[in-house]
């Protein structure tokens, strides 16, 4: 049987590769490409991946207005929440 904290690791892990599909889908949709919104696989991505990215890319619009910076092309969001993912992994590593 697998132990709980292990567990939470492999969704954590699951939720990094959830962000970074949906971070690949986005390239996509900028270069052109298509990408299925009405997909169920695609809804269920970006549902996820914007529940976990969106108070991060809140954090960075705050900071970068408090900075007086209006806009910013990049949007480095999904890679803080990226980090922080591992972080938490790491983390949880430790307790093992």
């Amino acid at each position: 049987m697998m132990h709980p904290i292990d567990l939470l690791i492999l969704l954590l892990r699951g939720l990094v590769i959830i962000i970074v599909i949906d971070v690949v889908f986005s390239w996509i949709r900028m270069a052109g490409g298509r990408v299925p919104r009405y997909n169920p696989v695609v809804r269920f991505i970006e549902r996820i991946s914007n529940a976990v990215v969106d108070p991060f890319r809140q954090l960075q619009n705050r900071l970068l207005r408090s900075m007086g910076v209006g806009f910013m092309p990049l949007d480095f969001s999904p890679l803080f929440a990226i980090i922080a993912i591992q972080f938490i992994i790491h983390l949880l590593n430790q307790l093992r």
